[in-house]
């Protein structure tokens, strides 16, 4: 009998076996299956999964003699040697796992994973197995994934809702969706194993946020070295754009470093129009109002952290994310004012707007493998600071009736500082029970803290005087301190997940300036379950129901002003409440292809930027306009959406999504009493020819159909555009050429009106949609180092509502 090796060194642990398994060149098995088995008999004692290292471990074995058998999908199962235990630690020497071309096709086939797969809290969409992932960028991957859009500036919904959250490995990117549009746009499809669509989150996710998570799970390989990206890209429609950004990441045994850096600079134009007509005590009003203003933005965004493995099973890591950007609008607005039928009068309007942001965010983690049996905790400590140093001067004349031009104290300037720090602490742990069961618990304590102190200056005469009517010192503090319990089981074909999630939440507005106090206290309780049924090949089944709420943003709730001109102006609400949502869904995928979802979903006080009629606090005109956030009291949703793939030719791939909806709006507005409700239709295509030596072209186009708007409740017009661009694979593909056009013919606009008893209101709004753009990506270095860790903070709730 072949002995193994006993050692009996100092610290050696008793009862304790271990290994490795490897390949007949000697390369590590990764993620092999290793049995101990009884030596006499062959009956399981205990089983693991080797790691990335094909390194395993069994520990608190009992004296007895033993043996250990290792195999690993398209390879020959191999045992080891029978051996002792007798107290002292055991090291089984190399099990050697050989291919096995007999079976290997059959395994292929037999272990291949469905397109699409639907469990029992979200639906996975395997990668690897996609018609359109080869080549391709994980955004590209991600725009053919079910019920998920991405529109003109990269901001990503799904099944129709915006505010989804971006997850990396199960960890929230804690970036702007400018950076994880660049991120998604220079990873390579490759990398990507799955896409996890989260409709409804469970307990165990932050219960803010009702558009669901998007989770991209990467795939693992052990190797170490150096690898990198560069990209820079450039467009033109009516102004320019440019964008550029650098990844480094750097692996060996013990240390992950990573950091990256990216630029956009960005001229976009707004054209928005709005007629008015209303109906005054006095007489009939018309206002035709036209706006332009001229946007420039710089943006800078720097991320860089450190992981240290102290051992296999816990890891420590430290991370710094840095944004900075610079804003300026320049706007003219010409405003005709008379009664239908003559102009009497008209108002000119400039404005100079700028903004300097910058955010500070920064991370510690630890994340640490308790047991073999799967117990894990994961701790975030994290502090984020971002200021804002908003200025407009507002330039205002009046010509009347005999064409004389009048300066009536319209004009103002305005400095606007703000200062948000945020503070949380987020303890994550899993503890696995028998029989594929397993609990989730954690805590969550998260900390805010704002200061906006907004002044307005009125010029009279050569001098400026301060405007104590519209300057307001906001101060916010909220505490919130939420903790979840999650239980999961996989039977034969049934899942079911349930969990429990409570928030206490308490929140103090103070008005220094106005002298008002908002100081409120609630606590929540948000319960989710979800089942799912796989009966058989061709039919998958998904039911789930969860709570969600929204909370405003922090500058939301700042009662301040802004002008457009005298008649029309924006404005912060610090009676805003929370909105709640209760979300029910019935998914089914047929064959792993066709995907059909049926959904309703019921929110009380949703929030929404609605149009009310103003008042001059010192004139009394009641002409005023004001576009503010506020709570609409309901709003009912039933959706049905289709999704599916379809292979045309062998080079001709198309991925087509269908929506169709309807939505009932309830609220009062300026004491009158709203009623809104509509069908709606959503429908994207997407094409996709591979044309040879490295080439690939793609089509899409997008319609929306007239509907009611969830923000500020407009009948909005059609909305719709054609896409198209084609790219090529250089420098052995780790190169990618790409010239695209957005908005080919030029019709993504948006129109709409709003009526009420004695106001109607017509708007039109375009910007730079139409754009010709190229880019050029280049990946470096070692392709198959592993990704850093991308993981989770505790801040991404609270970041998500700093604007």
């Amino acid at each position: 009998m072949a002995q193994a090796q006993h050692s009996n060194g100092p610290g050696n642990e008793k009862g304790k076996i271990n290994g490795i398994v490897t390949r007949t060149d000697s390369k590590p098995v990764e993620f092999a299956t290793v049995t101990l088995l009884r030596a006499k008999d062959s009956t399981l004692v205990k089983g693991a999964i080797a790691d990335v290292a094909g390194k395993y471990e069994f520990e608190g074995i009992k004296e007895g003699k033993y043996l250990v058998a290792a195999v690993n999908m398209g390879m020959k199962k191999n045992f080891s040697a029978q051996f002792t235990v007798n107290g002292s630690p055991v090291k089984v020497p190399a099990l050697i796992l050989s291919e096995d071309s007999r079976n290997l096709k059959e395994v292929n086939v037999t272990g291949k994973r469905p397109f699409i797969e639907q469990k029992a809290d979200k639906m996975v969409v395997n990668v690897e197995n996609s018609i359109v992932a080869a080549g391709g960028t994980a955004m590209e991957v991600l725009q053919q994934s079910p019920g998920v859009q991405v529109d003109k500036d990269d901001n990503i919904s799904m099944r129709g809702k915006n505010g989804v959250i971006i997850m990396i490995d199960g960890k929230p990117t804690n970036m702007s969706a400018q950076d994880v549009a660049q991120l998604l746009k220079n990873m390579p499809s490759s990398n990507v194993d799955q896409i996890e669509l989260i409709a409804n989150p469970s307990a165990k996710y932050d219960a803010a946020g009702n558009a669901g998570i998007i989770n991209i799970k990467l795939k693992k390989n052990s190797n170490f070295g150096t690898n990198g990206s560069v990209n820079i890209g450039g467009g033109q429609g009516k102004l320019p754009k440019l964008n550029g950004g650098l990844n480094l990441n750097h692996r060996n045994k013990h240390i992950n470093v990573y950091g990256s850096y990216n630029y956009n600079y960005n001229r976009n134009f707004e054209q928005l129009d709005i007629f008015r007509d209303n109906q005054e005590s006095k007489g009939r009003m018309v206002f035709d109002q036209k706006s332009y203003m001229d946007k420039t933005s710089h943006y800078h965004g720097g991320k860089a952290g450190l992981d240290y493995f102290i051992n296999k099973n816990h890891t420590l890591g430290v991370m710094v994310n840095l944004g900075k950007s610079t804003w300026e609008g320049l706007n003219e607005s010409n405003t005709w004012i008379g009664n239908g039928e003559n102009i009497d009068s008209s108002l000119l309007t400039k404005g100079i707007n700028t903004s300097n942001w910058n955010r500070q965010s920064y991370n510690i983690n630890y994340k640490g493998k308790l047991d073999s049996t799967g117990k894990e905790i994961n701790i975030d400590l994290d502090y984020s600071r971002n200021n804002e140093d908003q200025n407009n001067q507002l330039f205002s004349s009046f010509r009347d009736a005999s064409g004389k031009i009048h300066f009536r104290g319209d004009t103002t300037r305005s400095l606007q500082p703000s200062t948000i720090n945020i503070k949380t602490i987020k303890i994550d742990y899993t503890h696995p029970l028998k029989k594929e069961a397993k609990i989730e618990a954690g805590i969550k304590l998260s900390f805010v803290d704002s200061d906006n102190d907004s002044r307005f200056d009125t010029l009279k005469g050569p001098d400026w005087i301060y405007d104590v009517n519209r300057s307001n010192h906001f101060l916010y503090k909220e505490n919130v301190n939420a903790a979840y319990l999650n239980y999961s089981k996989q039977f034969k074909k049934l899942g079911i997940q349930a969990g429990l999630r409570a928030e206490h939440t308490h929140v103090r507005g103070n008005s220094l300036t106005l002298k008002q106090i908002n100081d409120t206290t609630y606590l929540n309780f948000f319960p989710s379950v979800f089942l799912s049924y796989n009966a058989n090949k061709n039919h998958q089944w998904g039911v789930s129901y969860s709570r969600r709420l929204n909370r405003p943003s922090y500058d939301d709730l700042n009662p301040f002003e802004f002008y457009i001109d005298r008649y029309t102006k924006g404005g912060g609400n610090p009676n805003l409440r929370p909105q709640y949502s209760s979300n029910f869904d019935l998914t089914h995928t047929f064959r792993s292809f066709l995907t059909t979802a049926i959904g309703y979903s019921h929110t009380k006080d949703m929030l929404s930027r609605i149009l009310e009629a103003g008042v001059d606090p010192k004139t009394g005109d009641t002409t005023i306009v004001v576009y503010r956030y506020m709570n609409v009291a309901t709003r009912d949703n039933v959706n049905l959406n289709i999704s599916a793939p379809v292979p045309i030719t062998k080079w001709w791939n198309s991925f087509t999504t269908i929506s169709v909806f309807y939505n009932a709006f309830e609220t009062v507005v300026n004491e009158e009493r709203i009623k809104r409700a509509s069908g709606g239709f959503f429908g994207q295509t997407q094409h996709t020819f591979t044309l040879g030596k490295g080439f690939t072209s793609e089509l899409s186009f997008y319609y929306n159909s007239t509907q009611i708007s969830q923000e500020g409740l407009f009948r909005m017009n059609p909305m719709y555009a054609f896409n198209g661009g084609i790219s090529k694979q250089v420098l052995k593909k780790k190169g990618t050429i790409r010239f695209n056009v957005n908005d080919i013919f030029n019709t993504n606009r948006f129109g709409g009106t709003y009526n009420t008893t004695n106001r109607a209101l017509v708007l039109a709004n375009r910007w730079d949609s139409r754009q010709f753009r190229a880019s050029f990506s280049y990946r470096f270095g070692n392709s198959n180092v592993k990704e850093a860790r991308n993981r989770k903070t505790g801040l991404e709730d609270e970041l998500n509502r700093v604007k």
